[in-house]
Parts: structure tokens; sequence; C-alpha cells
């Protein structure tokens, strides 16, 4: 693999594109049902990291709809000129307090927010007439006048060259303002929302941009200080063409408020859109999914005009990618780049292969027990392996002998009903990972498209990090990158898998602590599953189910961080109420990282907590940590040998 093939596939962060992306976005299934184009009100459209909500802003962004990439750009392209504007937190968080009442910060942001927009129109106006739309060109943006502006104040220029270099000019006097609040001179702003509104009404008198509408989408504003919000949701409450405010946020922001006595709502002032479900069930994402990644080899292949490229560039080639047709295409050709294995088959080469651990523990199983049943006894049905892997387990399991355990697996062999045609579907998979589990054997149970898919849990970011490392780790061992071996796919899963968990200390002021938490947590999970009895096989959710308190406001706010980040998911169990007076939530740890901890990536069993085991783990120093450990290892009965010690990986 070249370089440059390296470089287009590991772009899997929207931020590593320009502003201009066009050919480079894949127009998702959903794209069509958003309306975003022609919506007469807000929108607000919620995402966590990786969903693909920042490559759809830029997509709407007037950079990419005016791209000069674009050959053709239709008359009606102007009744919407979207402006991506990801708020500059820092910044932001800088216009407060310091003398300065919220009053006059209120004015003040909105000033700001003004100053920031006009930019971008007359930047947008800009690219447009640079691009191949015809009814704006250079020479009528030169010529251009705003003539109402110099009535906000006369220093205001009419021609729209001038314009953008003294908005420009008032927004630095504005940043050095801001840094020295006391000492210098609050310089001119223009006045908010009127501003805005009296400039649109001079560039819709403009020939050919007589329909012009703007559409600010604002990313990130749940990160914004609570009064901004409170102003740009007063901008969104009373948007209508042509200026309408959208927002875009890793959840929906809990500040609803506007600077008057109103508040906004989804019902009457906006639409509310979540990425992360409700617009694609499992088998629309995962044939998306595929052509996102087939297409971005396409690209590493120089194939920049395959026809598969095309049709994820062009929206009106949507309907087709629905055929049946077209989706047996697409996931023929990723199953057969990331084949799968059957848990049948893992099973029967891990006991060709891990012989000797599976002799050494069902060894150590049966000398609990007075018998003559020998372990040859066993190793005669390895014919049946998905059955003789779990054998170990069942040898620690009460009111179990090895006389009924031998009969039973007789009884699978010959194909006479039998006990383990229930324990193969609950059992087999953890059962797996602890055969694999020593020396860090990498377990192929992480392999195969569709695990990937299941891995990567609605986050397209992810799968595609998953992808892009098994291509790495191919080529780095001279692999035959048309057909990526299980092993060398596992290999991937784990080395993405590092890589995410080494992320999180990115994710926010919590960062580093959620990335304990999930070190901590992970290691709890991979702990209890190396019971030798297996009695709960599978554990990779929890459920604070207990405690002599509710959890405080620091432990809620570090949950929804938690969440936020995508680090956990939440189920509500709504038949459960929870002993510590609210239903019982079901957290599970996000099953990416399920390969570093070598616990299981599905959705099966969990284990209840009491808040005060939460705190420990989400913040308890390493000695409280370690009586955790201890006090789950004798509650579960572990041995104490160091293999079954709950253990942290330093990073």
């Amino acid at each position: 693999m070249t370089t440059s093939e390296i470089n287009i596939l590991a772009k899997t962060r929207a931020e590593e594109h320009d502003a201009d992306i066009w050919g480079e976005f894949y127009i998702p299934p959903y794209f069509n049902r958003l309306s975003l184009k022609t919506a007469t009100k807000s929108t607000y459209i919620i995402g966590k990291r990786g969903c693909g909500k920042t490559m759809l802003l830029k997509y709407l962004d007037y950079h990419t709809a005016f791209s000069k990439r674009r050959v053709e750009i239709p008359n009606n392209e102007v009744s919407h000129i979207g402006i991506y504007w990801r708020v500059d937190t820092q910044f932001c968080n800088s216009l407060n307090f310091r003398g300065l009442s919220e009053y006059e910060w209120i004015s003040i942001f909105e000033s700001y927010f003004a100053l920031v927009v006009a930019i971008e129109i007359i930047r947008s106006l800009k690219v447009i007439a640079e691009s191949s739309f015809k009814n704006f060109t250079c020479e009528a943006f030169e010529t251009s006048r705003l003539l109402s502006l110099p009535d906000f104040h006369p220093d205001y220029p009419e021609q729209l060259n001038k314009l953008e270099s003294f908005l420009e000019t008032s927004r630095r006097r504005f940043s050095s303002w801001i840094t020295n609040v006391s000492a210098s001179q609050k310089p001119f702003l223009p006045p908010g929302k009127t501003f805005l509104e009296e400039m649109i009404k001079d560039i819709r008198k403009i020939e050919g941009l007589g329909k012009a509408s703007f559409y600010i989408y604002i990313d990130e504003v749940e990160n914004l200080v609570p009064y901004q919000r409170r102003v740009l949701n007063t901008f969104l409450k009373h948007s209508q063409k042509p200026l309408i405010v959208s927002f875009a946020s890793k959840e929906l922001s809990n500040e609803t408020a506007t600077t008057g006595a109103e508040s906004i709502n989804a019902t009457h002032d906006f639409r509310r859109f979540s990425l992360d479900e409700g617009f694609l069930d499992e088998n629309e994402r995962k044939i998306f999914f595929a052509e996102v990644f087939l297409a971005n080899l396409d690209l590493a292949k120089k194939e920049s005009n395959s026809d598969l490229l095309n049709a994820l560039r062009d929206p009106k080639s949507l309907e087709k990618r629905t055929e049946d047709s077209h989706k047996t295409e697409i996931l023929g050709e990723i199953k057969k780049l990331l084949p799968s294995i059957a848990h049948n088959k893992i099973a029967n080469d891990a006991v060709e292969s891990r012989i000797k651990i599976l002799t050494d523990r069902i060894s150590k199983g049966i000398k609990k027990y007075e018998t003559e049943i020998l372990v040859e006894d066993f190793l005669n049905y390895r014919n049946v392996p998905e059955a003789l892997v779990i054998v170990p387990a069942l040898l620690h399991r009460p009111k179990q002998t090895p006389e009924k355990i031998l009969l039973q697996l007789n009884n699978y062999k010959n194909g006479k009903k039998s006990t383990f045609d229930n324990l193969i579907p609950n059992n087999l998979v953890g059962a797996l990972l602890e055969l694999y589990r020593p020396h860090k054997g990498l377990c192929p149970v992480y392999s195969g498209f569709d695990t990937y898919c299941s891995m990567a849990n609605n986050n397209l970011r992810h799968f595609l990090i998953l992808c892009y490392k098994a291509l790495e780790v191919a080529d780095l061992t001279d692999e035959n990158q048309f057909e990526i071996p299980v092993e060398i796919q596992a290999r991937a899963a784990y080395e993405a898998s590092d890589q995410l968990i080494r992320e999180i200390k990115t994710f926010g002021a919590l960062g580093e602590r959620l990335r304990m938490f999930v070190l901590r947590l992970g290691n709890v999970f991979r702990t209890l599953q190396s019971i030798p009895s297996m009695s709960e096989p599978e554990q990779n959710q929890f459920t604070i189910n207990s405690g002599k308190r509710e959890l405080s406001n620091e432990e809620m706010s570090f949950i929804s961080e938690a969440i936020k980040y995508a680090i956990i998911t939440e189920q509500l169990e709504t038949k459960n109420k929870g002993a510590i007076g609210s239903d019982t939530v079901d957290y599970q740890l996000n099953p990416i990282y399920s390969p570093y901890f070598q616990i299981s990536y599905r959705r099966k069993r969990k284990i209840e907590i009491s808040v005060e085991d939460f705190h420990t783990l989400a913040f308890g120093t390493e000695d409280h940590y370690t009586e955790l450990s201890n006090k789950l290892s004798k509650n579960t009965k572990l041995s104490k040998n160091k293999n079954n010690q709950i253990d942290i990986f330093l990073q």
C-alpha cells in the first residue's frame, strides 16, 4: 500500500478534510428524508462523534455547494446557501464575567455572532461568483452594493469586496478588545439580527440572487455558555426564510430558554433528527458502511470515476442504491474482503491449535470430583468441538458431574436431545474467548464484516478504522489485501480498539478520567469472564441498582459525559424499578473496546453494582479500586492466582 493510498484511507474524521468536500461526500441513504435544502424552519441535528454529522454539514456548506469542482450548478441552488460554523469553544467561553454583567454579554455575543455570519455571507457570495453558477459573476460581485448598511454606521462600505475587508478588521479589533476588556475601548459592532436581516434584503435585490436564502448550521452548540445558547435559541425560534439558524450537537442541549420570556421546543420551532438512530435500519446501515469503505478503496486505487463512487456522490442515485441487485453486489464484495468464520469452525480450529490449554483445563476440572473418567474420555469428542470447548466451564459448575456432562456430550454427538443444545448458544463465544486469552491470543471471534459492524455500534468512523487497520496489518504482513484472513482481522480489531481507548483522553475536560473508567470497567468484565465456571458469560453491561444513596450530580454528570462521547450506551429497562429510586438503566461498554479486553462485543449479560461501586470506578483512587477488585473477586469466588486478578492496563 503506497503512502498516498494510506493517507486517503486514514482520513476517518471530517476535520481532516477541506471545507470544500465536493466529490468526497457520500450521500447517506437518509439524505432525502432530511429535506434540509427545502426546509422552511430550523433543524436540530444530533449525532455523536463518528456518525457523519460534520461531513453532512460540510456538504451543505457553500464551499461545497458552489465548489469550483462542480461543473454545473442549478439556478435554484442559491435558495439554500449553507454556512457551517463550528463553535470556537475557547473563545466563546472567554465572553463571560470579567466585570461585565450577563445582560451586557448577551448584547456583545449577539453582535459577535452577527459579525461572524456577516463575514461568511460575503465570502459565500464571493465563492458563488467564482463558481460555475451562471446568474452571479465576479463582475457582479465587484459592482454590487448593499445600500442600507451605511445606515448602521457611516464607516460601513457598500461594496461587497470592501465590506468583507472592513468586517474582518472589525473582528480582529473585537478579538483584541476581548483580551483587554478593562483596558481598551469597546469597538463598534453590528446590531445583531437586524443587521443580518437588512444585509440579506439588500443581497436579494441583486440580479440573480433574488431568491437567496441563508441557512446557518451551528455545530457543537452544547459547548457554549448558557447565556450564549439563549441568544442562539432566540435566533432559532424566530428563524424563517431567508435566514434560518439550525443547530448540531452530540446530544440535545438542555438549555431551551431564549433571551425573552419564550422557550424553544421541537414541536413548533425546529425539526429534530438523530443520526445515531431512527434513520437507518440495521441492514441499511451495513450496506452504507460497506459502500463507504469500498468507495474509499476505489479512491485509493485511483479509480476516481468508478460506478460506485459516482453513485455515492449523486443524490439522484439513492433510489438505485436500494435495489436488491446493488445490495447483493456490495455485500458480496465486502464479505469477500472481510470473510467471517462460523463459531463452530473457530471452535474446531481452537481444539486443534490449543489442545494443550483445553486438556489442562479439563484436567483441572476433573480433579474436583472422585471419578474414574479421564481427560481422554472428553477428548474423544473432538468431532463436536463447539460442545467440547464448553466442558471446562461445566466441570466447575454446581450440580454437574463428569458423568452427566459426558452423557449429554454423547447425546449431542449422536443427534439426540441434549443440554448442549442450549448451552452452546449461550456459552460458546465466552469459552472461545477464554481459550484464546493466554498470551493475548487474538480470537477470530473479532473478525468478519458483520462482526466489524457490530463492534462499530452504528459508528461509521469506528467501522472505517477497523477496516483501515485490517488493510494496514495485512500490508505489513504481506497478506493478500483482496481477502483479509480472520487472524489479521482479529489483530486489527485489537489495534483499533487500543487506538480508540488511547483517544479517550482527548474527550473534553474529563477525558483522562473517562479513559481510566473504561480501563477499570473493561478489566472488571474481563476478570468476571475468566471465572472458571463461566456461569454468567459475555458480561459487558452494568446497572446501578443498589446503594445507600442516589447518584450525586457529579456522578450523573460523569455518566452524561460518557454517553455523550459514546463510551457507554444506555438502555432503559422500563419493566424494572431500581432499588435507588429510579428506573433501571443498563449501560453497555462500547463494543469497540471489547477486543482490547478480550471480552464479548455482543449485548448479552449485565452485572449489578452499587452507587458506591460506580463512584469507585469513576472517581476512586487506586487503593479504593483495589478494594473493589478484591470484593468482586471474593463475591465471585475467583481463585487468587495472578491470571484472575483485576488489573489495570496503564497506557
